[in-house]
């Protein structure tokens, strides 16, 4: 498995466990609120919280970078 396949599976379990601990923390705050309602919560400070992955063109080939807004800097693979 290459670092570029690595980092996007790292992504896609990092938002889903966010997407996981909203969906708990809207549960046990608030009973009355509708399952759709929640998810659609969840998805939305998901979709805020999670790391993106971005590509660039450098002179030795192509590098992909993940960013997070709880880290300072990027990480370059």
């Amino acid at each position: 498995m290459s670092a570029k396949n690595k980092i996007i599976v790292l992504r896609y379990l990092i938002s889903f466990i966010i997407f996981i601990v909203v969906w708990f923390l809207l549960d046990l705050a608030f009973k009355n609120l509708q399952t759709p309602y929640k998810g659609m919560i969840s998805a939305v400070v998901m979709v805020i919280l999670s790391p993106r992955v971005k590509e660039y063109d450098t002179q030795s080939g192509k590098q992909a970078q993940l960013k997070w807004i709880f880290l300072k800097k990027a990480i370059s693979i």
